[in-house]
């Protein structure tokens, strides 16, 4: 009986021993190409995506590393930088589509990114081989085509509305 005790009490202990102390929802980063497509011009680039809570460093260049593009904040306020001019907003989203004419989902992106729904409201999801493969939300429709084999997150995204279509291919996750 002593044994089992023991036994107990160091099976208990190898399980905290080894239990992460950050989940991918607190920190994670990305590296791989974006292609963009809104009514009026298509343009593919590079993007590099930094999550730490609700902090993000998104930076897009373009192919050559021609023109490049910093959007950093929180859901709460933004700063875009692009051709050494820096501009300021309280609502990213909006601050974006006023500067670079794009509607970029950003609030839910995080999420969508890590193949989960924005808990912001309600989503229609469907699974295929027992993985998220889409979601609808706010009039969104995203498409998991693809997910990186080792982290099991996603590495090809498709994400559309209307003539506003978002095309991210994961090469490098990180997570912290």
């Amino acid at each position: 009986m002593r044994y089992l005790v023991v036994l107990l009490i160091l099976t208990q202990m190898l399980g905290c021993t080894f239990t992460p102390t950050k989940s991918i929802q607190d920190q994670w980063s990305f590296d791989g190409k974006i292609g963009i497509t809104t009514p009026d011009e298509s343009i593919a680039g590079f993007i590099q995506w930094k999550q730490q809570q609700d902090n993000f460093d998104i930076y897009v260049t373009g192919p050559m590393g021609q023109g490049s593009t910093r959007i950093e904040g929180t859901s709460k306020q933004a700063t875009l930088t692009q051709d050494g001019k820096i501009h300021t907003g309280v609502n990213p989203q909006q601050l974006i589509y006023q500067q670079l004419g794009w509607f970029f989902p950003l609030k839910n992106l995080p999420f969508w990114l890590k193949g989960k729904p924005a808990p912001f409201s309600p989503a229609k999801t469907e699974l295929k081989d027992g993985k998220l493969a889409k979601i609808e939300q706010d009039l969104w429709r995203v498409e998991i085509q693809r997910y990186d084999p080792y982290y099991d997150l996603p590495s090809r995204i498709k994400i559309r509305q209307g003539k506003w279509k978002f095309l991210i291919v994961v090469k490098n996750w990180s997570v912290d």
